[in-house]
């Protein structure tokens, strides 16, 4: 249950022991009856005086969200912090599990952005299919039409563009990708916007890729790595690990390639992140001859 904004104001001064004529600031900021009818939900702030009682709170508007919210993330919240988690293209039963919570919230509420997320989501499911950007890029391309003309972007916009770039080509990828950096770089101590980061850097690996350019793509390969070690991004460090073996083995390196590509596969299997290795597995093959299986035949062995 939602609960209101002048019962929590008045709970957390009571626990902190400041009075009303304090957090009015002596009626500078706001009359003390004022303050006591939002209270008494008899009143309703105005944004700004609101952001200011919780300031003098010494809370964060993104804590006060949260009590307001019955100490919970909203379903909305809810559904925005899976898509985060999805990990990879290749979780297919991540994907088709989220699409159906998606389009169920869509049935009682509105929301332009989830539906976004799972334009994204279903572009996925095609990509995968497929294996062609053709018609996944189709879905999404409404997307950045919306969001291309836009002077500034949000840190939802960042989410989405961070997720679909990879699917577009030449000039298109060029921009999306320079105006990305930039607001990621503008937005870099917000919320999850350094997870965001790793995510571009790696679609713009496979962008590289996808257009046989991987080599050219190793100071973003090597940059996304660093950034996933340091960010404790287990999976995508291990996914990336992938692509480097890839690139190390184009560049004639074969035994650092298998190294890195023993590692990479090995932890993919014992994390059960298989979708991720499977769909990894099938482009290491075809580029090397080699089965994955020989790295992996040990812990079978074993089990």
């Amino acid at each position: 249950m939602k609960r209101k904004f002048g019962s929590e104001l008045k709970d957390i001064r009571k626990t902190l022991n400041i009075s009303v004529r304090d957090l009015s600031d002596d009626g500078k900021l706001i009359s003390k009856s004022s303050l006591l009818r939002i209270e008494n939900n008899n009143q309703i702030p105005s944004v700004d005086v609101a952001a200011k009682l919780i300031h003098r709170l010494d809370i964060s508007s993104i804590e006060m969200e949260y009590r307001l919210n019955d100490f919970s993330l909203s379903e909305k919240e809810q559904l925005i912090d899976e898509f985060r988690s999805i990990g990879s293209s290749a979780n297919s039963v991540g994907i088709n599990a989220l699409l159906v919570k998606m389009k169920a919230f869509l049935q009682t509420e509105h929301s332009a952005y989830i539906a976004n997320l799972i334009l994204i989501l279903e572009s996925l499911i095609v990509f995968q299919k497929e294996q062609s950007f053709k018609n996944a890029r189709k879905i999404v391309t409404p997307i950045w039409q919306s969001l291309e003309k836009r002077d500034e972007w949000l840190y939802k916009d960042i989410l989405l563009i961070s997720n679909i770039l990879y699917m577009f080509d030449g000039e298109t990828f060029l921009n999306m990708k320079k105006r990305l950096l930039f607001f990621i770089k503008k937005h870099y101590h917000l919320g999850t916007v350094k997870k965001l980061y790793i995510i571009t850097l790696l679609n713009s690996v496979l962008y590289m890729k996808k257009n046989n350019q991987l080599i050219e793509a190793e100071q973003d390969l090597e940059l996304a790595i660093e950034q996933a070690k340091e960010q404790k991004e287990h999976v995508r460090y291990l996914d990336a690990l992938s692509l480097k073996a890839e690139l190390l083995w184009l560049k004639g390196e074969k035994d650092s390639a298998i190294k890195v590509a023993k590692e990479s596969f090995v932890k993919l299997y014992c994390l059960e992140q298989l979708d991720i290795l499977e769909d990894n597995r099938k482009d290491w093959e075809k580029l090397t001859g080699i089965k994955v299986d020989t790295f992996l035949k040990p812990l079978t062995e074993l089990v």
